[in-house]
């Protein structure tokens, strides 16, 4: 049967050749045909050419809300800073309405409406940190501990970070110098030096991108994240953090404060900012059997004008984000008020 099919498709075909009109016939359906896969390809590539434009125009959005939040931040730092605008502040306004506080530097999100967007900004002071370069073996070990570290993997990130920032060749054990960072697939020397940046960290050996942007634990329900970035700081005045500016993070983590404490501290600074040692233990008084071993690295006044300003603009459909990371020094000297020291295009979340 299958036999005979062909054979009439043959002869048929034969047929259609041998008349002038079949041939025509035959040309059509071929040009038809190419012409339809041209038109599919067209309309395909058209479509990609559309969506790419749409998604770089809504790109290009937010990273303007992202941007124009930042420069709200600085606005709002440089008010932070300016005593006679405080002080007129204070005279006009017997109360201050919701909405108009003053920003507060402890990394808490501040949510921004656009049209076409929402923006989340967050100003963490410097000094509610640490600083890389003067923390001490001791403190270091501890956090890194309390990271999750042990053992050997903790000496080894403990010793290279010390060994980065002496000036010597000499190497601790399980640290690292020059013979170690040339013999990379991609060499290159050890600092010997002070960090200049806190992304530095990721060159020294025992660092992982896990360890410096941190993780969820999911065991115990945490949802955020703790790294090495949101605990140490080049601009901080040193190994004391501004207990006023302090991000739960750090208190839980570097100063070992209990959580239901932390929250307690939080409370006590949004209504007013804690003075000194004697007005935070009589604020929060279950934190005086810590005092003695925390008292030395907390600080009460900050002396760094150095903030780090992180925001993230998402659309209103929530499929894209973007957002951006600036370093910012407020300073009446500088021409405008303040100085980008580090600016960074960030992707969301971190990549580990």
């Amino acid at each position: 049967m299958k036999e005979q099919n062909r054979s009439l498709h043959v002869q048929l075909h034969r047929k259609l050749l041998n008349q002038p009109k079949g041939i025509a016939l035959l040309m059509v359906l071929w040009i038809i045909a190419i012409l339809s896969v041209i038109v599919l390809e067209f309309s395909f590539g058209m479509r990609t050419e559309t969506n790419m434009a749409r998604h770089f125009k809504e790109d290009a959005y937010l990273y303007s809300l992202a941007e124009g939040s930042v420069h709200r931040a600085i606005v709002e730092l440089i008010y932070k800073h300016h005593p006679a605008l405080q002080q007129k502040r204070k005279a006009v306004l017997e109360e201050i309405p919701p909405g108009k506080e003053e920003w507060v530097t402890d990394g808490r999100s501040y949510p921004l409406s656009f049209s076409q967007g929402t923006c989340e900004v967050r100003v963490m002071g410097e000094d509610g940190k640490i600083n890389i370069n003067f923390v001490s073996e001791t403190l270091l070990r501890k956090i890194i501990t309390h990271l999750g570290l042990e053992g050997e993997a903790r000496d080894v990130v403990v010793a290279s970070i010390m060994d980065w920032r002496d000036p010597d060749d000499f190497y601790r054990l399980n640290g690292a110098e020059n013979d170690y960072y040339r013999s990379l697939p991609d060499p290159y020397d050890c600092k010997n030096g002070n960090l200049d940046s806190i992304e530095e960290l990721l060159l020294i050996k025992g660092v992982t991108r896990e360890l410096f942007y941190g993780r969820e634990n999911k065991d115990e329900g945490q949802t955020e994240r703790v790294g090495l970035k949101d605990l140490f700081s080049v601009y901080a005045s040193g190994e004391q953090v501004d207990i006023n500016s302090a991000s739960s993070l750090v208190m839980r983590t570097v100063l070992g404060v209990p959580e239901e404490i932390i929250k307690q501290i939080i409370k006590a600074r949004e209504e007013k900012r804690i003075e000194n040692q004697q007005d935070l233990l009589r604020r929060v008084p279950e934190l005086s059997p810590l005092i003695g071993e925390i008292g030395r690295h907390i600080l009460y006044q900050s002396r760094s004008p150095y903030y780090t300003i992180e925001s993230k603009a998402t659309s209103l459909e929530g499929g894209l984000s973007r957002g951006l990371k600036a370093i910012v020094k407020v300073d009446g000297r500088e021409k405008k008020g303040y100085k980008i020291v580090q600016w960074v295009d960030t992707v969301f979340p971190n990549p580990l």
